[in-house]
């Protein structure tokens, strides 16, 4: 026989009541088994833990050092058991999160204010990459856990193996130095930009389609000064003087000295950022993670297949090209 969690929990039911029949009762059970439980115990463990007495029985030495390592392992077992509920719950754990530069200026600061008041011990690690192509990899690869993305998210890849949440539908904002001569105005007209120098990200990351389709509408093809990695250096350069950008909006950052950010007439969207995580990914704290991003962001839409957005996404790029 070896020592169990019932020998335990008999064991300090009678270290409480000093009486077999109490502390029989109190566990639930008839007092002959129960003191059979005991004394088992005290064979495995090769030493006596009770006298007993006619009128009751009390702890030997042994028995008063054996009740104290057994109400720890039974208080770590409690805490165990309430951590297991609570990790099945989503209330526990560990999120790696793979990011674009622009979802760190609203969507994921407001989402993470929100989980450390509602989940405290819910840890995210976000780490910021530069290409949607990057985070999708490090997701499916296991490196991550979450990425926030823009289509299209196949790329060619081996499919069905992603879900996407579409978070946000935004327009696409101009990048101007400060001293540009067009940072003046209130709205930037796509026609005035067509002797102007766009510095842009990757074109596999196909952010520019929608730009070189509104300048297609305008009549002219956007001159390209130089095509960086991710958003930050973009507009870093924008500030250097090497040309204008477009960017999302929600990577618009107020407060900027050395550029300014303007609508574009007409409007160029932006393509829908969204979260990206692993079809077969079960865990409570994912599925916590990216309902709670619906919820603080107020979205009914639920989550699809990356086939699914991707089509959507090129739908509505169909649309757009259409419409010009």
């Amino acid at each position: 026989m070896k020592v169990e969690l019932r020998h335990l929990t008999y064991f300090l039911a009678l270290a409480e009541h000093r009486h077999f029949g109490r502390a029989a009762a109190a566990v639930g059970i008839k007092q002959p088994p129960f003191s059979q439980q005991i004394k088992q115990l005290e064979q495995e463990l090769g030493v006596e833990l009770v006298e007993r007495r006619p009128g009751g029985s009390e702890l030997t030495e042994a028995g008063r050092t054996f009740a104290e390592h057994a109400r720890a392992v039974q208080a770590a077992v409690e805490r165990a058991r309430a951590e297991t509920l609570r990790a099945a719950r989503g209330e526990l754990g560990r999120i790696e999160i793979a990011a674009l530069a622009s979802s760190f200026t609203k969507i994921l600061p407001r989402t993470l204010r929100v989980l450390r008041t509602r989940r405290p011990d819910l840890v995210v690690h976000p780490v910021e990459y530069s290409r949607t192509a990057d985070g999708v990899r490090a997701v499916l690869e296991g490196t991550a856990d979450i990425a926030f993305g823009r289509p299209p998210l196949s790329n060619g890849r081996e499919t069905g193996r992603l879900l996407a949440l579409p978070l946000v539908t935004e327009r696409a904002m101009l990048v101007l130095p400060r001293e540009h001569p067009l940072a003046t105005e209130p709205t930037v007209r796509i026609s005035a930009l067509v002797h102007q120098q766009f510095v842009l990200t990757p074109l596999e990351e196909r952010f520019p389609r929608y730009l070189h389709l509104a300048c297609a509408a305008a009549g002219f093809e956007p001159a390209i000064a130089g095509t960086v990695q991710g958003i930050h250096t973009v507009v870093g350069m924008v500030a250097a003087g090497l040309g204008i950008a477009v960017a999302p909006e929600s990577a618009v950052v107020p407060g900027r000295l050395d550029v300014v950010f303007r609508p574009i007439a007409p409007t160029v969207p932006a393509p829908p950022l969204s979260l990206v995580w692993r079809a077969d990914d079960t865990r409570a704290s994912t599925a916590t993670f990216w309902q709670l991003v619906r919820e603080v962001l107020e979205i009914e839409a639920t989550p699809v297949s990356e086939q699914e957005f991707d089509r959507r996404y090129l739908t509505a790029l169909r649309e757009r090209q259409g419409a010009g």
